[in-house]
Order: C-alpha cells, then sequence, then structure tokens
C-alpha cells in the first residue's frame, strides 16, 4: 500500500460515525453516564453522543492534516511506521477503565501471546492503543512505572509494533476499549477496521517534543496505532520470577517461543535484556 493510499484510508477510517441505537441510549442513561463531564466515558465504551464524535473526528482530522504536512510531524510518522528511534508496546496484561469499572468485558485472548496473534494478529486495520518511548527497547525510561498508562509494560507480556500513529499523546486520550465496544459498532466498522478516537489535551506533534518535553520526558502514555505489524514481544521480570515461584515458568517459555518473536524482559526500573 502507498503512504498516498494508506493516508486516505485512515482519513476514511476517522469519518465513521456510529449512531446509537435506542437500546444504547437506555443503557447509557441507566448506567448514569449522560452528564456533560462523563464524554470520556462515552469513548471508552463507543457510545458517544454525535455532536461528541464529530469533534474527536475533525481534531483527528487535523492533527494528521498538521504531521502530513510538516517536517517534524513527516519524521514523527516515518519513526512509527519503521519503529526507528522510537519504541511502540500493547501490552496483554493492562486492564482499561472501560473493563474494570464500567463493566466491560475482557478477552481471555490477552493471557497469551500465542492465541492473542492467532487470533488478532492479522486485523491490523484494528487501531490499537499502545505506548511508546524514545529509542530502543533498552531506553526504556526506567521511571516509566510513575508514569500514564505504565500498565501496559507492568502488566506482563505485551507486544512490540511498527505503524501510523493516529495520535500521539503524553497523558491518556480515552479511546475506545475494543473488547468492550457495543456489537452493533464493531459490525458497522466491520469493513474499513475499528477507528479509535481520544481526548486531545497533550498531542505531541513531533519526536523532539516527545524526547525533551518537561513532563515524561520520552514517553507517550498513549498512541493509537493504525496498520501495524508485531516486530517482538516482551515480558516482566517479575512474571518471570512469579512463574518460577508457582511452577509455570515452562509453559510462559513456550509462549514466547511459540511466537517466533524475538522478546524482551523489562522491569518496573526499566530495561532488563533479552529472553
Amino acid at each position: 500500500m502507498t503512504p498516498e493510499k494508506l493516508k486516505q484510508l485512515i482519513i476514511e477510517t476517522m469519518d465513521e460515525v456510529y449512531k446509537m441505537s435506542g437500546r444504547d441510549k437506555y443503557d447509557l442513561k441507566k448506567k448514569g453516564y449522560t452528564d456533560r463531564q462523563d464524554a470520556w466515558l462515552r469513548r471508552q465504551m463507543g457510545l458517544q453522543y454525535e455532536k461528541e464524535v464529530q469533534r474527536d473526528i475533525t481534531n483527528l482530522r487535523q492533527y494528521n492534516q498538521t504531521n502530513n504536512s510538516t517536517p517534524q510531524g513527516q519524521e514523527m510518522i516515518k519513526a512509527f511506521q519503521n519503529a526507528s528511534g522510537v519504541t511502540i508496546a500493547h501490552g496483554l496484561g493492562y486492564i482499561s477503565y472501560a473493563e474494570s469499572d464500567l463493566g466491560g468485558e475482557g478477552d481471555e485472548n490477552r493471557k497469551s501471546l500465542k492465541k492473542w496473534i492467532d487470533s488478532y494478529g492479522s486485523l491490523n486495520k484494528n487501531q490499537l492503543s499502545t505506548v511508546a518511548w524514545t529509542g530502543s527497547p533498552e531506553d526504556l525510561p526506567s521511571e516509566f512505572a510513575s508514569y500514564g498508562n505504565h500498565e501496559a509494560i507492568t502488566g506482563g507480556t505485551g507486544f512490540l509494533l511498527k505503524g501510523y500513529p493516529v495520535l500521539v499523546s503524553h497523558s491518556s486520550v480515552s479511546s475506545q476499549t475494543l473488547s468492550s465496544l457495543p456489537k452493533e459498532l464493531v459490525d458497522h466498522q466491520s469493513e474499513s477496521g475499528i477507528a479509535k478516537r481520544g481526548s486531545f489535551e497533550q498531542p505531541i506533534y513531533s519526536l523532539d517534543q516527545m524526547k525533551y518535553s518537561n513532563f515524561r520526558p520520552g514517553w507517550a502514555a498513549e498512541v493509537i496505532l493504525d496498520n501495524w505489524s508485531i516486530i517482538g514481544c516482551f515480558i516482566t521480570e517479575e512474571l518471570l520470577n512469579k512463574s518460577r515461584e508457582n511452577g509455570t515458568i515452562a509453559s510462559l517459555v513456550d509462549d514466547v517461543d511459540a511466537t517466533g518473536l524475538p522478546c524482551h524482559i523489562f522491569s518496573k526500573s526499566g530495561y532488563v535484556g533479552k529472553l
């Protein structure tokens, strides 16, 4: 796919608007998420009012138009697409707010690296929420465990990726949790891929802005990634130690080996090494 065609596809996906059904609106009212201050909760559930969706679409379009038209934006896009100068991680052990507090459903496939690949590895048109840091995997900030969405790493296992950065942000953007979306919304976007949108409180427009920020330097607490591919996996030292204690180390290593991917070991204090 040419870069121009990819950009057009992503723009078209951004414009997908799902209109809530009567049942959707009833569910929102029943859960008490109808106030103005609940907009971020509605986004995570995938049940937004049309004006909210249109506002998110406008923000995303403007953000991507800016990044695609400036040298620093183009440099950042290229870095994410090639995983060069930046590391992107999607954690399987991370439990979103939509799952933990909003009654969303979890996903059993996240308990195994190989099962996740088998189930979702070819669905790269569905956008993923990831975290990212400048540099290589070895450059994981030693203070990251105090940063936003650090659970994507400390949750235990996950993947390293490359892809198109639809939105890069210093803070969480409260994007949709795919496993918690209503079936009607998933069906609505089945052809184009499930689009994620987010808030624009602290957007990042360049690698330098990401690297030299006074707020969590080198860290992006959420990156919405499209057209992604898996280039590696990771496990944490804490999970390895726990699996040794409870006698499941062999199955954990087998799961990693079954992916055929290079595997990095992280800990709460930073990078450890390779498995």
